[in-house]
């Protein structure tokens, strides 16, 4: 059963319109014949009636009447969709193969020619014609000039570009269904593979080329939405791909010269092995959008971008598609080198501030997947950008806010890590990642004294972290973060260091959970630590530290 309605479905989206077409006639022919034969002793009655009456009963208008509907419906259609279609590339395509379109029109076609066989039957006076020209003018000519009006604002709000972004979607989404079901009963030919493959590509291109028309944003947020969830779909649906169909995966002839797509020739046979091309063509146009987005300013647009990235990267993890977790990862660091590059250009860094948190997002989703391989990586690229930012910091100050809030969410990154229980040797190697974020002088200082390494805003989030760990019953690691001050600070006096964590830790205590801006994710307040209370207690075991510092000072110089 299923295999016959994969076959009549392959045959209908073939030949769509000559089949209405066909069924239209048989439906219009069955209803004709029903209504001569059932009702025709009730027509023969009043038909006798009329004579008696010697009443006259117009039937002979109707050829022109559907003549005009067909013109003034099909004259609405060209004005509307030639017109719309300058706004919304492809709408033609979309309209042609639009099965309400092709029922409406079809109908009135087809009781166009059927009336007019009628009217030549009824001059001969063939009594079946005189029945089937009263359906044909009184039930069928009605109908039609009833649904006129609706037909005409359907098709007005057909052009909608929203409507015309999810025709687009749901029309790939019921294609990758089918294609689902056509591998699983071996149904997938080479051929009907390319053609997939073209069509979802095509369907791509479609939505890419919309973002390029529309100047509103909430169909720009639609359409990006959109890419995201058929690359979501398409992640979904890669089991039984990979299962039934693993040929699915080598890039056809019809898809390789894509114009977006072409230029990572270099890269097919790697995606190829790690089955990732349509995702690639779908990141592709997102990474594209970013950059248009940053360009022109709309901050909150390109940080959709990212977003829907970090969604894409959770369905992989989902999935355990750990090929397509890595291609992600990287698409995040061209994220990164985009928002980097506009940033120092522009002067302004509210694009890398978003993408940072949507990055820190994903690698969360990677963290609850507990994949240790995963979480080296992603935390080893987030610090390769953290230390680049604070390079910047040094030359262009919109950059320097961007390293507290990469450190910041470093600091997130780690409590994530220790609320999953993942193994604490891995959390201190990520720690040791973290720890080395201050080995830079302070990017507040304008003339920083030399071999001082204090960073009053890295450290303050160090700090913040020892104090979740006290809290948390992990001494230890906590311990870990006032070794290292000390370690990197051995050239400062004792009481000098004392004062200076003593200040970061007064201005933790007095620092409230909201600030005082809003901004793109809220008016959080980056310097706010729900764990304050813990503030004495790593105060104590801070101070011990440095007591036997200046101990072990002590026993030092004296043996001298």
């Amino acid at each position: 059963m299923l295999y016959l309605q994969l076959a009549f479905n392959k045959l209908y989206n073939k030949y769509r319109s000559g089949m209405i077409l066909l069924f239209v006639s048989l439906f219009i022919i069955l209803i004709d014949f029903i209504f001569t034969n059932i009702i025709n002793n009730y027509w023969t009655s009043v038909h006798k009636y009329i004579k008696a009456k010697n009443v006259e009963v117009a039937i002979d208008f109707a050829p022109e009447i559907w003549l005009g509907l067909l013109g003034l419906v099909l004259g609405t259609l060209i004005i509307v969709i030639s017109v719309a279609s300058q706004s919304t590339p492809k709408l033609i395509d979309l309209y042609t193969n639009d099965e309400m379109s092709l029922l409406y029109v079809w109908y009135i076609v087809v009781s166009t020619v059927h009336n007019m066989f009628l009217q030549f039957y009824s001059k001969i006076n063939l009594d079946f014609a005189k029945t089937s020209m009263f359906f044909n003018t009184y039930l069928l000519l009605p109908i039609a000039l009833l649904i006129a009006v609706p037909y005409v604002l359907y098709i007005l709000l057909y052009t909608k570009t929203s409507n015309v972004i999810d025709k687009i979607y749901f029309g790939n989404y019921h294609r990758l269904q089918n294609l689902a079901s056509m591998a699983k009963m071996g149904l997938l030919s080479e051929e009907e593979i390319a053609k997939f493959q073209f069509e979802s590509f095509e369907a791509l291109n479609q939505l890419d080329d919309l973002l390029a028309y529309v100047s509103f944003k909430e169909p720009k947020g639609d359409i990006m939405n959109k890419i995201s969830l058929s690359i979501q779909n398409f992640i979904r649906y890669k089991k039984a791909l990979r299962d039934y169909a693993p040929e699915f995966f080598k890039i056809s002839a019809r898809i390789a010269p894509d114009i977006s797509f072409k230029t990572m020739t270099g890269q097919f046979d790697e995606m190829q092995r790690s089955q990732t091309f349509y995702e690639q063509k779908g990141f592709r146009l997102l990474g594209n959008a970013y950059i248009k987005l940053i360009e022109e300013d709309e901050f909150d647009l390109a940080s959709l971008c990212a977003f829907e990235l970090s969604q894409c990267g959770k369905v992989a993890i989902e999935e355990n598609d750990m090929p397509l977790m890595n291609v992600v990862l990287i698409r995040y660091n061209t994220l990164m080198r985009f928002g980097i590059k506009h940033g120092l250009k522009n002067k302004e860094a509210r694009n890398l501030y978003n993408a940072i948190f949507h990055y820190s997002g994903y690698i969360h989703h990677i963290i609850e997947s507990k994949d240790e391989k995963m979480i080296k990586e992603s935390c080893k690229y987030f610090n390769i950008y953290v230390n680049e930012i604070y390079r910047h910091s040094r030359v262009e100050p919109a950059f320097i806010f961007l390293v507290d809030v990469f450190t910041w969410e470093f600091k997130r990154i780690l409590i994530e890590l220790h609320k999953n229980n993942l193994d604490l040797l891995l959390q201190k190697e990520i720690l040791g990642m973290f720890l080395r974020l201050d080995n830079l002088s302070d990017a507040y200082e304008e003339n920083p004294i030399q071999n001082r390494k204090f960073s009053g805003g890295v450290r303050g989030f160090q700090i913040a972290l020892a104090l979740y760990y006290l809290k948390v019953a992990q001494e230890g690691l906590a311990r870990i973060i006032i070794e290292d001050i000390l370690q990197d600070h051995q050239s400062m006096e004792s009481e000098t260091l004392r004062k200076t964590v003593h200040t970061s830790c007064d201005v933790l205590s007095r620092s409230s959970p909201t600030f005082w801006e809003d901004t793109d994710r809220g008016n959080s307040n980056l310097y706010f630590s729900e764990d304050k209370d813990q503030i004495p207690a790593f105060l104590e075991i801070f101070d011990n530290y440095i007591s036997q510092k200046q101990h072990n000072s002590g026993q030092n110089a004296y043996s001298q």
